[in-house]
């Protein structure tokens, strides 16, 4: 994943993508305002919070999706 400050992430490939093709992989679509990815071909969705290593809840209240912070 491409962030748009040019810094690349990465994470390491489910067992669905794994399997997929390389077009099948290329072929991915950023969903929910931008906190899904979706590959279409290869039936597979994950968090970019799974890419990012953070944990869900810390993802969305930088998106301003919440305004609490994760319990720890």
């Amino acid at each position: 994943m491409t962030l748009d400050d040019g810094r690349v992430v990465s994470a390491p490939l489910t067992t669905r993508l794994r399997a997929a093709t390389a077009a099948a992989r290329r072929n991915c679509e950023v969903n929910d305002l931008g906190l899904n990815l979706h590959w279409e071909d290869a039936d597979e969705d994950i968090g970019t919070h799974y890419v990012l290593g953070v944990p869900e809840e810390e993802l969305e209240v930088f998106a301003g999706m919440t305004d609490e912070p994760p319990n720890n």
